[in-house]
């Protein structure tokens, strides 16, 4: 048995989703194709546009086996963050042979080579980076800055500025530094580009739908997203079952009321500086997006501002150094079989009622799965005063079963 997994928002799920499927069928010969997923908040630090049980059910529709949920600290984590938990996460399902990521390189040595550099961190590389952050490099530039000076190999300046590439190696590093046996692959991203807003691509970006869809009319999307989960896709907007980070602004306005630059302190991805500089502009919020750029400064990247904020509002401390359980959002019948065997294999129990997780898991884990708990209520909460529809609490939701 030959078990793949891959780590994904699936925000939303689109072709280049589909093509990265059935390319592991094709090419790693997998039997079963485990998805670890960010739950309803992502690490742009936004909503999801739909939530997670839809982007479940797109996933299973398109070809994968067993999608189960990252923690809510870990969806919206840095890419260390974030790397190590989604590995650490597959690694305890006990089943998980190789983790595919797509990275606009394919020499997946080079990027496990980067990886050992970036997890010894040898003195030469400390002192590079320590010199490039003084330059007033952000930390992200700074880093490719040193790597680029401690290799002498001019070519990873512009390999280190593409965001799928700096995720991969850090899968890279959360495998070493966890001592997995899971073997990395570097699939070749096609189409456009992480920031990419054009559809005209084969393979567009998540973020060009997102940007083009209410620009657009419904239709000019099928050739975006896959056939077998278009019909969701299609309903879930009809419905108005998805948000927006502007979907969340009053909740936004009300928590920076409560807040002083020392309170702001204990969230994740927060220093004085930002908290000071967030409460110093507060009354000047008009929306999400706005006011995280207002903020940004040249050493603070916007995304990490938005993650800031929304740490505040989840008041999310920090990202788990360690955690022991896996919860199935959604699986296909016919592999059934995968999840007896990660029961018999895996090191972490398969939570499939969110109502068992205070049964199951000792007091750290829960609080951890209690802590996405509350974002997903959170979600729905704002879904239904949207819609209308009725609240549905993460303890009701059922496994999507296809």
């Amino acid at each position: 048995m030959k078990t793949v997994g891959i780590i994904a928002e699936y925000n939303p799920f689109h072709t280049g989703h589909k093509y990265q499927l059935d390319q592991i069928r094709q090419m790693l010969h997998a039997d079963y194709i485990v998805i670890a997923m960010s739950g309803d908040f992502v690490q742009r630090g936004t909503p999801a546009l739909f939530p997670k049980h839809l982007r479940t059910r797109m996933a299973l529709s398109c070809g994968a086996d067993l999608v189960v949920e990252l923690p809510v600290s870990v969806s919206t984590a840095s890419a260390e963050g974030f790397a190590k938990g989604a590995v650490r996460l597959l690694f305890g399902l006990g089943v998980t042979d190789v983790l595919c990521f797509g990275s606009e390189s394919t020499d997946t040595q080079l990027l496990m080579e980067l990886a050992r550099i970036l997890l010894k961190e040898p003195e030469p590389y400390r002192q590079l980076l320590t010199e490039s952050l003084k330059e007033g490099l952000s930390f992200p530039a700074a880093r490719s800055n040193a790597l680029t000076l401690y290799t002498h190999n001019p070519q990873l300046a512009a390999l280190l500025s593409k965001p799928n590439t700096i995720l991969g190696i850090e899968y890279c590093k959360a495998i070493l530094s966890l001592k997995s046996s899971i073997q990395p692959y570097a699939l070749k991203r096609e189409g456009s580009g992480y920031h990419d807003t054009d559809l005209s691509d084969t393979f567009p970006s998540a973020s060009g739908i997102r940007t083009q869809l209410f620009k657009e009319p419904l239709a000019c999307f099928q050739d975006q997203i896959p056939s077998p989960a278009f019909s969701v896709f299609k309903k879930a907007i009809e419905e108005g079952l998805y948000l927006t980070e502007s979907d969340l602004d009053p909740l936004y306005r009300y928590r920076l009321l409560l807040e002083t630059p020392d309170s702001l302190q204990q969230y994740l991805d927060m220093n004085e500086d930002l908290a000071r500089r967030i409460c110093t502009c507060a009354w000047e919020y008009s929306t999400f997006t706005e006011f995280a750029s207002k903020v940004k400064t040249k050493n603070i990247t916007q995304t990490r501002i938005q993650r800031a904020l929304l740490h505040a509002l989840l008041q999310i401390r920090h990202t788990p150094s360690d955690f022991h359980y896996a919860h199935i959002l959604g699986f296909r019948k016919a592999s059934s079989s995968l999840l007896s065997q990660i029961k018999k294999r895996g090191s972490m129990p398969l939570l499939s009622k969110a109502a068992d997780a205070a049964l199951l898991l000792p007091p750290a884990d829960n609080a951890l799965f209690q802590e996405t708990v509350f974002a997903s209520n959170l979600y729905q909460t704002m879904l239904s005063q949207k819609t209308g529809q009725p609240f549905i609490h993460e303890y009701s939701q059922p496994v999507v079963i296809l």
